[in-house]
């Protein structure tokens, strides 16, 4: 950068060069590497080497990332010195990724490691404290959480600095505000004059004590300064550093080691910033992702310690944590950060009032479909996630306790389900023990499907369709109370919806892209085999396969094969010995419905409401009309046949069996028509209106686990 040529140059600060090509982003990585590195000594129980007796490694790391911030933050001001612009690209930088790093450490990686019960963990005071890191108030421990590791201080240790960090931002900017950034002289009188204050004040060579928030002020401080001093030492940069250098080494002699450091180190930072050197230049190509490492490395540190610790040592807990971790920081860069960033204001536009609400929906409008996606499932997420914490462990009705039932017991309680929906229970609910695993999962699927369809109309400007679907169909009450119950219903639909989504758009455009493949691959499954009549689904495939052009036959038919060898493979392995039909099962539900009292006794007239043959049949077993009438529910027909402790109704006889059913056709069902069409329209308005998930019955010991939970005898 050449000197200013005129005299008001020499007054002004100067407009910043930027460097296309510098070694910053190096640098950042491998400062947020010797933070983790740091980190580990301590997260294990030992001893950590300290750098030159007063900083250990990690320490030197968050100074360095201090002076950078300096020197980088204060050009930002001087390339655009406007409070608004500068306020909204600081807080796209910080809050976003820290949002998502503070969320899922307190609700997925907390709630995973807690040793309390989840819903006293999810409900404790101290995991939403946790939330208010993003208020820069810091909590450093969950409940429950690493309580047995080496260090059980601390959830995220490395959070601390995010405040002071802040803190600077803001000075700088209400700097910038009132004028003391606009003259060079100006700035660097008040830099020396804050610097000066520190050292005779805060120095720990001089007070003994490190005050951390102030000596890494003084350091942001220094890395501002040398922005403004750019045009001089750039011009002759091996004067000025070694001027420095002598100068540090003479300070450091006198034993004024904090001092010194803060007196070289900033130089020979930035400076080695500022240098174009290969290979290290393109650190940063595939992404930045030093802030992430930052965030996430202390709690993967301690969720990989109490699981590793100490049987992997010292270095192999250090490595998975290294390795988890950088993979999180570029998915935070790429997912979060990076997209956060599109929305920074350029020069030009004026962030406030109306012409904000103008630049934000240009950037808006200028967004891709995956970055549509992006948004919607985000938010869609929260919603759901939201519901599922309220109604934890999600709603669990009938038809959910029939199959944990099934899953329980080993298939000797029956829920007369899909076979594929059993080996879906088996995988998820039966591996873990927990049903908010396969809910949580099909909130997920559900969330992805709606949001890619949301995301397909916003790129399209469908502003109407798009605020239909998204209230009425993927916020619906019917919607999110069925995904977040252990129900085939919810999902079958949602899944039905996206497969005919995508394969609509696949034959109109006669193939088959990426994003559609994986539409397909999470939701073949459920649209085919997770309701009886999902078989009849097949045939959009079959047409889409035969339109396709042979390339894009193939890659849809990777994905539908698989899914229909595992649909119909868990139909033989899983199929039922004795199964119970669905025609029995009705007729049996109904009739128990028919002995019902009624207001005013209307149409019995007086007469039987079934006939002395069906009550013999029902009773067959030695049990009594009125313990059948207690497990009659109004909507499932799972606690007549499936509950312990119930009249398991499937173990009458075959004769009593066929004794119903033709009972049913030949008198019960004409005697009682009328209430048979009220208990179907019921049952319809009860699904409709989202109800179908209802919480389980009375006594809901009788159909959980428990020590002894099945004390009858199997049907």
């Amino acid at each position: 950068m050449s000197a200013p040529s005129s005299v008001q140059a020499h007054t002004r600060v100067p407009s910043p060069a930027t460097h296309p090509g510098n070694n910053f982003d190096a640098i950042r990585i491998v400062a947020a590497t010797m933070v983790l590195y740091s980190h580990h000594f301590a997260l294990t129980g030992q001893m950590e080497p300290s750098f030159f007796g007063i900083y250990s490694l990690g320490g030197l790391a968050v100074t360095i990332f201090f002076i950078l911030s300096g020197y980088l933050v204060n050009a930002s001001w001087q390339r655009d010195p406007n409070l608004w612009r500068f306020g909204l690209r600081r807080f796209l930088r910080i809050w976003p990724a820290l949002t998502v790093a503070v969320v899922l450490t307190a609700y997925v990686l907390g709630a995973w490691v807690t040793q309390l019960p989840l819903k006293e963990y999810l409900t404790h005071r101290a995991t939403a404290n946790y939330l208010q890191a993003l208020g820069m108030k810091i909590h450093f421990v969950l409940p429950g959480v690493f309580e047995n590791n080496p260090y059980r201080l601390g959830v995220n240790g490395s959070l601390w600095t995010i405040p002071i960090e802040v803190r600077c931002y803001i000075a700088l900017g209400l700097a910038g505000l009132i004028g003391l950034l606009k003259y060079r002289p100006v700035l660097l009188l008040s830099i020396a004059v804050l610097i000066g204050w520190f050292l005779a004040r805060s120095n720990p060579d001089v007070t003994g004590t490190v005050h951390h928030g102030r000596e890494l002020s003084a350091f942001f401080l220094t890395g501002a300064a040398l922005y403004t001093l750019e045009p001089y030492w750039r011009r002759r940069p091996v004067l000025w550093g070694g001027a420095i250098a002598l100068a540090t080494a003479a300070v450091w002699m006198g034993g004024w080691r904090h001092s010194a450091l803060l007196l070289g180190l900033p130089f020979f930072i930035i400076y080695a910033g500022t240098q174009t050197t290969a290979y290290i230049r393109r650190a940063g190509r595939w992404g930045d992702p030093s802030y992430g490492i930052y965030l996430f490395a202390f709690p993967i540190q301690q969720s990989v310690i109490q699981y590793g610790w100490p049987q992997l040592g010292f270095a192999g807990t250090l490595f998975i944590s290294l390795a988890v971790t950088v993979a999180l920081a570029y998915a935070s860069w790429h997912l979060v950060e990076k997209q956060a960033l599109r929305f920074k204001p350029s020069s030009s536009e004026a962030w406030f009032g109306a012409s904000a609400v103008r630049a934000v929906k240009t950037r808006f409008l200028a967004l891709s479909e995956l970055q549509y996606f992006a948004i919607v499932l985000g938010f869609i997420g929260v919603v759901y996630a939201a519901w599922l914490v309220a109604s934890w462990p999600g709603i669990l009705g009938q038809d959910s306790l029939a199959i944990m039932l099934e899953v329980d017991t080993d298939r000797v309680h029956q829920a007369n389900k899909p076979a594929f929906w059993y080996l879906y229970a088996l995988l998820t609910y039966g591996a873990t023990g927990r049903v908010e695993v396969p809910i949580a999962l099909q909130m997920l699927i559900c969330a992805a499907v709606c949001a890619r369809i949301l995301a397909w109309m916003l790129a399209r400007r469908m502003w109407k369709s798009f605020a239909y679907c998204l209230i009425f169909v993927a916020l619906a009450p019917s919607v999110v109370y069925y995904s977040s119950s252990f129900y085939s219903d919810g999902i079958y639909a949602i899944a039905l919806s996206g497969m005919m989504f995508e394969v609509w758009r696949s034959i109109r455009n006669r193939s088959v892209d990426l994003p559609s493949l994986l539409i397909f691959f999470v939701t073949i499954p459920f649209a085919i085999f997770g309701r009886p009549n999902g078989l009849l689904n097949l045939i959009p495939l079959a047409a889409l396969t035969w339109v396709l052009s042979k390339p894009h036959r193939i890659r849809v038919s990777l994905v539908i094969v698989p899914w229909l060898i595992v649909g119909f493979g868990s139909q033989f392995i899983y199929k039922y010995k004795n199964p119970i039909g669905s025609v029995f099962p009705l007729a049996l539900y109904e009739t128990v419905g028919f002995l019902e009292h009624r207001p005013m006794g209307l149409w019995e007239h007086n007469q039987p409401r079934v006939t002395a043959k069906t009550v013999d049949a029902l009773t067959s077993t030695g049990q009594s009309l009125d313990k059948i009438r207690e497990f009659h529910d109004h909507y499932y027909w799972d606690p007549l046949i499936f509950f312990p402790m119930g009249p398991a109704l499937m173990s009458l006889s075959d004769q009593s069996k066929r004794t119903i059913l033709k009972e049913f056709f030949k008198y019960n069902l004409w005697h009682n028509f009328p209430a048979f069409m009220a208990s179907r329209v019921n049952i319809f308005l009860y699904a409709a209106m989202a109800n179908g998930g209802i919480p389980g019955p009375p006594r809901p010991a009788r159909y959980c686990r428990s020590p002894n939970p099945y004390p009858v005898s199997s049907p």
